[in-house]
């Protein structure tokens, strides 16, 4: 068995890179890489690395700069295939897996590539029956998490909370990394609740977007709900914004809320209004300097009751969101909460992630029982007292996205967008 890398696009399209044993090899562009691709300035100096073991070849993401796709999907680590196309800064790759005739016929393990036993490959007689095949690891590996649909292998944990747990995993068939989100219903939810829960993420199939995170399937085990969705590698806004070294720019804080309105000008459309508009639903890869950013949990909160982790559908009356970035609108009637709800959302969103932490109004705390009455009638306290260094016509913006009456915020989240766009790339 042998592994050819091909360079199909970029500045060293036509160079080949050949092993035939175990080895490890970095592309990039450092002249230390082993695979040296020093004239594409997109590549970060190490930007992926691929090992190969046979039958196993593998890349990881490097913490490169502009990321790695494989088949057109950002990955982290991904197992590589015959044929499998590798985009990484400026230039593209194709991997060539060349087995011999006896290898080639043999049945593998479609998580590892073990081969199976002869007695598996010499019974097996259809196609289907060589994709599914798991070794025995791999079998006592997948009964270490919940039970999901039998194309799918999960591999760890990503997240969770009351809105439910995220693991990571792949789709066996087409080696595919997904994100798969399981909730569980109340108990005493009816045929009428689970019918409209199904219908709001029927929604969701309509909304496509590449600053959305793409919904793919939907699955109903012994009564709990998983959504099979787009994998983001990146960490939620609060935690992207932790991690930096110094305080968000105004140029990043511009990007990423010209990104979230992109979104949210497609959903509003869409006839759609999100509703839970907030730093933890933002999913953001890339560095300061190139923040990408994906909107997630779309519906979700429309769907059930924040406060009760999925366990019932909204109700009249209830107030749905995190209280430190819901409207004024949600509070008065949060089922007819419209388009300027989400602007008022991502207005506090941004004012929170460049301040440091801070809400809109002076002294704000969530957990205290006057929040709402504050939201509906101090006055923001401007961006400006927290981050003297913003411009003013950038706090002006984020202040009209917090007026307390719908009509008097931006018309529509393209308008915002418009108004952030100068300050993009700017300061």
């Amino acid at each position: 068995m042998k592994v050819d890398l091909e360079v199909t696009a970029g500045p060293h399209t036509g160079q080949i890179y050949h092993f035939d044993n175990h080895s490890t090899f970095v592309v990039g562009r450092s002249s230390g890489a082993q695979f040296s691709v020093p004239d594409d300035g997109f590549l970060s100096r190490h930007h992926f690395l691929i090992e190969f073991n046979p039958p196993a070849c593998c890349l990881r993401d490097l913490g490169s700069t502009n990321g790695t796709k494989v088949n057109g999907l950002r990955v982290e680590t991904v197992r590589l295939r015959n044929g499998d196309q590798i985009t990484a800064g400026g230039s593209s790759f194709v991997i060539h897996v060349e087995e011999s005739s006896g290898e080639a016929a043999k049945v593998r393990c479609v998580a590892c590539g073990e081969i199976a036993p002869m007695e598996v490959w010499i019974n097996t007689e259809t196609e289907n029956e060589r994709v599914t095949w798991l070794c025995p690891k791999c079998k006592a590996f997948r009964l270490e998490y919940p039970r999901t649909h039998p194309d799918y292998l999960i591999d760890r944990r990503v997240g969770g909370g009351g809105m439910g747990t995220v693991y990571h995993a792949t789709h066996l068939p087409t080696n595919r990394p997904v994100a798969i989100k399981m909730m569980t219903p109340a108990v005493a939810a009816s045929e009428r609740a689970k019918k409209r829960f199904e219908r709001e993420l029927d929604v969701l199939k309509h909304l496509k977007h590449n600053k959305i995170v793409e919904f793919y399937d939907m699955f109903d085990l012994d009564g709990q709900y998983q959504l099979i969705m787009e994998y983001v590698d990146g960490k939620n806004a609060l935690e992207w914004v932790g991690s930096l070294n110094e305080p968000l720019s105004v140029s990043a804080a511009a990007s990423m809320g010209f990104q979230l309105l992109s979104a949210l000008n497609h959903a509003h459309e869409a006839g759609y209004v999100h509703r839970d508009i907030k730093p933890s639903n933002l999913l953001v890869m890339g560095n300061s300097l190139h923040p990408k950013v994906k909107l997630s949990d779309f519906g979700l909160a429309k769907s059930f009751r924040d406060n009760a982790g999925f366990s019932g559908l909204t109700h009249q009356g209830d107030i749905g969101g995190s209280s430190g970035f819901i409207s004024p609108d949600h509070i008065r009637d949060f089922r007819d909460a419209k388009e300027p709800a989400d602007i008022y959302s991502t207005g506090a969103t941004l004012y929170y992630l460049l301040s440091g932490g801070k809400y809109p109004y002076f002294n704000f705390d969530p957990e205290r029982a006057d929040s709402y009455t504050m939201i509906l009638e101090h006055p923001p306290v401007p961006l400006r007292v927290h981050r003297p260094d913003i411009p003013d016509a950038f706090d002006k913006v984020i202040r009209k996205s917090l007026e307390k009456l719908p009509q008097h915020r931006w018309k529509s989240a393209a308008q915002m967008a418009t108004q952030l766009q100068p300050f993009v790339g700017g300061s």
